[in-house]
């Protein structure tokens, strides 16, 4: 049978270094955010939340035409959007954009594009610029795939 030898110093130790751990477990900094749908959405002054997103249906072949167009439809759409309702000062409307692809087979023969916001914001601006950005990029993207 061995013997393990536990020296003074490590009985000492043990409950310090737990101590200091659940110390630290509990003073972590908790995320800023309250939750919604199960899960933390962020909020605060400058927290921004997706106001809409919608889907397009692209090509079902790949186009790289069309693709290298897509970003040129959706900056032009987001001017509309904010000089429509922000003038010359566009940051006052915290309003921003996201492309992602959702093809299953090709990914770019459909896109979800979301329109994002500042929270606080949305409530008041919100329907307003999100609903004329789609409204103008539905208009490029179907302008566009009348050639095809």
């Amino acid at each position: 049978m061995i013997k393990y030898k536990i020296y003074p110093f490590l009985a000492l130790l043990c409950p310090a270094l737990l101590s200091l751990v659940m110390f630290s477990a509990c003073s972590a900094p908790q995320p800023a955010g309250r939750l919604v749908e199960g899960r933390m959405v962020p909020s605060g002054p400058g927290a921004a939340i997706t106001f809409e997103k919608q889907t397009f249906k692209l090509v079902k072949i790949p186009d790289p035409d069309l693709e290298a167009a897509l970003e040129g439809m959706l900056s032009a759409s987001y001017d509309v959007a904010v000089t429509k309702h922000a003038g010359d000062k566009p940051m006052e409307i915290g309003f921003t954009y996201s492309l992602a692809p959702r093809g299953a087979v090709y990914p770019f023969s459909e896109i979800e594009v979301s329109c994002i916001m500042q929270e606080k914001y949305a409530r008041r601006s919100g329907p307003e610029i999100c609903g004329d950005f789609f409204q103008e990029l539905g208009f490029r993207i179907k302008s566009a795939l009348e050639n095809k």
